[in-house]
Order: C-alpha cells, then sequence, then structure tokens
C-alpha cells in the first residue's frame, strides 16, 4: 500500500452514501441497478470511472437468459439494432474423436439460450441511462477507512469519501491489492487469442465450444452471417512455435478445419470486419479465485471478485449475479436502517454469492483441466461421458449451472 495522505491536503473532496469503482459493463450495470432501486438520490451515487479508449471495440460476450431478462427489463434489448442481436438458437460442445457432441437446441426447450451482443452497444446503452450520476475520471491511488466512512484517493488529487465502495474495477484490481484481499492465483500456463473468421456455411445461429488439440475454443455468431467471433485458449509452449507466430490466423484456421472435417465445416481468416481492420487480440490467462470477496465498506464484484476460464462463456453473467446480489444485501441491510458499512451487507453478499462462484470455478476448471490433459485417456472418458450424457436430461444441469 502507498503512504497515507492527509485528507486535508486535498483540494476536491466529494461525498457519496455509495460508490462504484470500474468503468466497465458490469460497474455501469451496478450504477444502473442502484439508480434504478429508489434506494439513493442520484447526488448519493459516485461511479469512478477512469476513461480508457477503446476505439472500434468489436468485441462480443454471450448473455444467458437471466443477464438478457436484466438487459430487457431496463428496456435495452428494444433499442438495439438487428445487428447489434444475435440470437443463441443452439449450442454444441465438442469432444475429441469426432464424438457426437452435447446439444442443446431451443425448439427443445423452454428457455431462452442466450444471445451475443457486442460489448460496447451494451456498456453504452447502459450509460445512456446513467449519465446523470457523478462520474471521476480518474484512477485510485489510495484509499483509507474509519469507523463511519471510506475514503478514496485519486490520481487527479481528488478524494471521494463513501460509506460503501462497491467495486468493479477487473482481475488486476488494484483497489483489492490496496485492500490486502487474499487471492488465490492460478497460472494455467495458457493464452487467450480473440478474433473474428469466416464459416464455409452460415453459423444458423450456433454457438460452439470444442476441446481442439490447440485447446479449448469458444466460437459465437456474429451478426445474421457466416462470421464467428472466437476466444482460442492455447498453451504458451504452443503459442512460442514458428509455424504459429508466422501466420496464427492460417495456423488457427489449419487446425480447426481438421477438427471439424467430421461435419463438414471449414474455417478461413478475414481482413475486415464492418470496414475495421480485424486485429487478433491476446492476453495471459492468470484467473484468480478470492476467498473473501469483501473488506471494511467494500465489496468486490465481477473480475475483481473472480476470474474463470473463458470456456464456459460465464464470465459477465457471473458479474451480472453479483451486482444483483449485492443489491439485494444492500436492500436488506437498508430495510432494518442499518449503516452501509454494517457487517451484515458484506456477510449476505458473501453467503449468497461464493457457493455459486465456487460452483461455476469449480466446473469450469474440472472441464478445462480434464480437456487439456497430457492424459488421452483422460479426455477420451470425458468425451464418452458426454456422448452418454447427451442422452439423458441430465446434460440440462449444465445449461442451468451456466445461468447462475
Amino acid at each position: 500500500m502507498q503512504p497515507s495522505i492527509d485528507i486535508k491536503d486535498l483540494p476536491n473532496k466529494n461525498f457519496h452514501k455509495i460508490c462504484v469503482v470500474g468503468g466497465g459493463i458490469t460497474g455501469a450495470m451496478m450504477v444502473l441497478l442502484l439508480k434504478k432501486s429508489n434506494f439513493f438520490k442520484l447526488n448519493e451515487i459516485g461511479w469512478i470511472k477512469p476513461h480508457l479508449k477503446s476505439p472500434n471495440d468489436l468485441r462480443t460476450t454471450f448473455f444467458n437468459k437471466t443477464s438478457l431478462d436484466l438487459l430487457d427489463s431496463f428496456n435495452i434489448l428494444k433499442k438495439l439494432k438487428k445487428d447489434d442481436y444475435t440470437s443463441v438458437k443452439k449450442i454444441k460442445v465438442f469432444g475429441i474423436n469426432n464424438a457426437s457432441p452435447l446439444v442443446w437446441d431451443y425448439k427443445d426447450s423452454n428457455t431462452k439460450l442466450g444471445a451475443v451482443i457486442k460489448n460496447n452497444i451494451v456498456l453504452n446503452a447502459i450509460e445512456e441511462q446513467i449519465k446523470d450520476i457523478k462520474k471521476y475520471d480518474s484512477f485510485i491511488t489510495n484509499t483509507q477507512c474509519s469507523n463511519f466512512e471510506r475514503t478514496l484517493f485519486l490520481e487527479n488529487k481528488t478524494c471521494v469519501n463513501t460509506h460503501l465502495v462497491i467495486s468493479a474495477d477487473g482481475k488486476n484490481s488494484y483497489l483489492r491489492k490496496l485492500l490486502s484481499i487474499n487471492t488465490i492465483n492460478k497460472n494455467i500456463k495458457h493464452i487467450a487469442l480473440s478474433g473474428f473468421l469466416k464459416l464455409s456455411k452460415n453459423h444458423d445461429f450456433t454457438a460452439i465450444q470444442a476441446f481442439t488439440d490447440l485447446g479449448p475454443i469458444g466460437i459465437l455468431p456474429f451478426e445474421n452471417k457466416n462470421l464467428v467471433n472466437f476466444v482460442q485458449s492455447i498453451e504458451e509452449s504452443k503459442y512460442e512455435k514458428t509455424p504459429f507466430k508466422e501466420n496464427p490466423e492460417k495456423f488457427l484456421c489449419d487446425e480447426l478445419n481438421k477438427f471439424f472435417s467430421h461435419i463438414n465445416l471449414q474455417f478461413s481468416s478475414i481482413k475486415k470486419i464492418n470496414n475495421i481492420e480485424n486485429k487478433l487480440s491476446y492476453w495471459n490467462l492468470d484467473l484468480n479465485f478470492i476467498i473473501n470477496p469483501t473488506s471494511l465498506r467494500t465489496i468486490l464484484i465481477g473480475d475483481a471478485a473472480h476470474s474463470i476460464h473463458p470456456l464456459a462463456g460465464q464470465g459477465l453473467n457471473l458479474s451480472f449475479s453479483d451486482c444483483i446480489s449485492a443489491l439485494n444485501a444492500i436492500r436488506n441491510c437498508l430495510k432494518f436502517g442499518n449503516d452501509l458499512g454494517d457487517k451484515s451487507i458484506l456477510k449476505l453478499y458473501k453467503q449468497e454469492r461464493l457457493p455459486k462462484t465456487i460452483a461455476m470455478t469449480a466446473f469450469t476448471d474440472l472441464i478445462f483441466f480434464g480437456f487439456t490433459s497430457t492424459s488421452h485417456n483422460t479426455r477420451t472418458l470425458l468425451t464418452k461421458g458426454m456422448e452418454n450424457l447427451n442422452k439423458t436430461n441430465l446434460k440440462n444441469i449444465f445449461r442451468d449451472l451456466a445461468s447462475i
């Protein structure tokens, strides 16, 4: 932690009953929920939202039924244009050895499977509804806590006093580090690679999860065409090899074409998407697990509280559930007239979210480590299990787990 700062030395002092940290979709959704709850006046909510440049962001996210219902409750879905929203009518999970995939089909269920929406579209739609909330365009550099308030010191020499902080500042949360919240780091020695590819036929509104020799890949339908947005998890050792480095798109397409040859599905690279150059994104898949996502007058939500492998496509859905749980804990606290810093808020939030976070983390870890195991027998066993599961209604356990 940085040296303590005397509040008297700071010219710009502000107070809000509750303050959200983090400018991504999770932070924005938390602010919107607080505003619509009517628990607070507008000037009682603060939002620390550093401006980050993200031009031409075409990344997409899979929103499950629960998350879609949340967006719909704020009339966000109705305002989306046709090309902003791609329904997911079928989900297929492929194991190895050309085995039959696990399949969820909207026709066979009364439950929506979900939709793929561009990240910046959702963020802009949420921000439009909370533009009357006080924003601070700066980073947190330090924090202190008294019996009555938590003080957040910002890089622009502003300080914000608040009764409760809800932190959604990402998996590398600096506030979490300042609070010395214990974090279990999982270095899985994989790199995430994301971008867009073209299919040899229409995607038919199908989302795909496949466990290839290269590593797990999630493939999401993009718009109503034959384009897909993918996230490939690849071992660091394979990532560093010359064939991959020289032409990653070609190398990836060759691997996928071999894997999906039994269903005549072919992939090819694409130079531009919506007249924007298609550049691949890379990041290290160092994952975190936090046993206690709370501290004095502070709640962690989203990636600040947990970061799971993207193979299940459930990171943001889990984060939206965090937002709902945080609001429920606040509602319960205010109902009994307690201070927002009361430990009951932290306790309720932890009790509601931790079991579900552990369940999702355990599920994704089991699938990831099982299918990336060096043991061919282990991977074959899991694939056989998928084939058998596909013949029963037990497979819906995975669908229901993805909605928590």
